[in-house]
C-alpha cells in the first residue's frame, strides 16, 4: 500500500479546508511557502492536481474534494485514536447549545445518561455564537434554523408547537387565559424575534405590533421573565413543560403555530464513526422522540 507523508496530508487538509494556503499557514503556524511545498508534493505523489489554482484564490478539483473528505476523515479517526490511548480519563463529547436550550431541555436531561455512560464525560459550552465544530473540537452543536447547514449533517431534536405562555399572576383574576389578554407592550422576544410575527399572521390578528415589547439575548430570559409576570411569552412546549406542570407558567387558550424552525442538532458525518460520539447521538435522538410524543 503506497501512502504518502502525513505531513503533506495535514497541509492539504488545512489548506482545503480554508480554501486558503495564508490561512492554513498561520492555523498550522508555518509559512506559506512550507505549505505550498507540501501541497506540491502531495500532487506530485499522486499524479494528478488537487486544486485549480485562480486569481480570486483556489478552488477544489473534483478528484481534490473526494481526497479532502477521506483525509479529513482519516484525520478525525487518528486524532480520536491518539487522545484515547494517550489518556487514562472518561472520554468526552462536547455539545454546543444556546443557554436557554440547555437549561430548559439538555441539561435536564443529562442525568439519565450520565447513569448510563459513566466512562463519558459530556461537556456543555453554551454560546449564542455559531461555533466552528472541527476548529473547536465540537463533536455536535445544537442550531435554532431550517436544518440546512452545507457540509454537516442535521437532525431534528424539537420541533414541537410554540404556544403562548405567561404567569398566571398576569391574568388573575381571571381563569381562563385567553390570547385577549396580550398587549404589544408586554410581548417578550429572544434574540430571533420572529416568532411573534408568524404567530400573529397565522392566527390572523393584526392589531397587535408583533415587534414591540423587551428583547433577551435567550429563550431561557424570556422564560424566567415570563415566571415573573413581566409578559407573554412564545416558546416551544417542550422547552417548559416543567413550569407548565407546576402552574408556574399557563398556556394561553389559542391555537398552535407549527412551523419549519426548529431545533437540530447538527455534526459533520464522520463525528458517528467514533462509538463513544455515537453513543451520545443514539441517546440525545432517543431522548428527542420522547419529547415530541
Amino acid at each position: 500500500m503506497k501512502l504518502p507523508a502525513l505531513v503533506s496530508i495535514r497541509f492539504f487538509e488545512a489548506t482545503a479546508r480554508n480554501l486558503s494556503v495564508k490561512c492554513a499557514a498561520e492555523e498550522l503556524h508555518v509559512t506559506s511557502g512550507a505549505v505550498t511545498q507540501q501541497v506540491r508534493k502531495l500532487e506530485g505523489f499522486l499524479g494528478r492536481p488537487l486544486f485549480e489554482r485562480r486569481s480570486r484564490g483556489l478552488k477544489l478539483t473534483t478528484e481534490g474534494l473526494d481526497y479532502y473528505l477521506a483525509c479529513q476523515e482519516a484525520l478525525t479517526l487518528i486524532g480520536r485514536a491518539t487522545d484515547k490511548l494517550m489518556t487514562n480519563e472518561n472520554q468526552v463529547v462536547l455539545v454546543s447549545c444556546t443557554p436557554g436550550f440547555a437549561t430548559q431541555w439538555l441539561v435536564p436531561r443529562l442525568q439519565d445518561f450520565m447513569y448510563q455512560a459513566k466512562d463519558i464525560d459530556v461537556r456543555v459550552s453554551t454560546s449564542n455564537r455559531k461555533v466552528d465544530l472541527r476548529k473547536e473540537g465540537i463533536h455536535f452543536a445544537v442550531r435554532h434554523g431550517m436544518g440546512e447547514y452545507p457540509g454537516l449533517q442535521s437532525r431534528v431534536l424539537l420541533a414541537d408547537d410554540l404556544i403562548p405562555v405567561c404567569s398566571p399572576r398576569l391574568i388573575a383574576p381571571q381563569k381562563t387565559a385567553t390570547i385577549d389578554f396580550v398587549r404589544e407592550e408586554l410581548l417578550l422576544h429572544d434574540e430571533h424575534r420572529g416568532d411573534w410575527r408568524l404567530w400573529f399572521n397565522a392566527a390572523g390578528i393584526n392589531h397587535i405590533k408583533s415587534d414591540s415589547g423587551i428583547v433577551f439575548v435567550n429563550s431561557n430570559a424570556v422564560i424566567e421573565a415570563a415566571i415573573a409576570g413581566r409578559g407573554f411569552a412564545l416558546v416551544h412546549r417542550a422547552l417548559v413543560e416543567s413550569e407548565l406542570a407546576s402552574g408556574l407558567l399557563i398556556a394561553l387558550e389559542s391555537l398552535t403555530l407549527k412551523t419549519p424552525i426548529a431545533y437540530h442538532l447538527v455534526y459533520y458525518p464522520d463525528t458517528l464513526i467514533d462509538s463513544v460520539s455515537r453513543r451520545f447521538f443514539d441517546w440525545i435522538i432517543w431522548q428527542s422522540k420522547k419529547s415530541s410524543i
